[in-house]
Formats: structure tokens, sequence, C-alpha cells
């Protein structure tokens, strides 16, 4: 599949500018503040997630710390560094991402790393 058949589940420390961005390209989104989930642990978000087959967009290592030392099944998870930079930033790595709309088998993780005007992006299936 490719990124963009993806619905996705947006941590709470996304800006909502990105999530209205993601919407804007077509997106299914969900977000952890307007499902009235904020303050909900890691490990308690990942199963929501993944019911629903959705993709987690998130600026915390986490996510992937528990799907990699934990037994914890996940569709997936995009995980933007550096994480406290303002939206326009991260826009910029959603769209390098977006742009190469990698196929993808499940479960996967997608670090985009945007550093020096440079975009690094790595996939593990």
């Amino acid at each position: 599949m490719k990124l963009t058949d993806f619905p996705l589940f947006i941590d709470e420390n996304i800006y909502r500018q990105i999530v209205e961005h993601l919407r804007s390209k077509g997106f299914d989104v969900k977000s952890v503040v307007e499902e009235g989930l904020i303050g909900k642990k890691d490990i308690e978000l990942i199963p929501i997630a993944q019911k629903e087959g959705r993709v987690i967009v998130t600026r915390d290592s986490d996510f992937g710390q528990i799907v990699f030392t934990q037994n914890v099944d996940y569709t997936g998870i995009i995980y933007l560094r550096p994480g406290h930079f303002p939206p326009d930033f991260h826009i910029e790595t959603v769209n390098a991402i977006l742009e190469l709309n990698p196929d993808l088998k499940i479960p996967f993780t997608i670090t985009a790393f945007n550093k020096n005007n440079s975009i690094r992006i790595k996939i593990r299936s």
C-alpha cells in the first residue's frame, strides 16, 4: 500500500496546522486532541490507532521505543525529527514524505529528519 492509502492518527504534540494540512491533502485524519484523548499514555494510544488501521504521526520517540521493545501490534508510525520547531518546518518535512509516497508493508516506521534544509527519510518495515 502507498502511504497516501492509510488513515492517520495524530499525536497531541503535532500542531493543528499540520492536521489541517494533511486533511487538505485528502487524508482521513483523527487527532488525539479532537478525540478527547489528551494525556493518555502512548501505550494506550497505539491500540486505538491499530484498531482502525491508522498510522500514528508524532514527534515523540516513545512510540518507536514501545513498538520495538514490547510486543505491541501497530500499523505504522511517522516520526518527525527534530521535535520542537514551528509548524511550517514540520509541514515541509511532511510534504517531503508525501512526495516520496512510499510503498509500505505493515507494520512500518518512517523517520523523517529535517536538518540544514535537507530532509532524510528512513523507512523500516
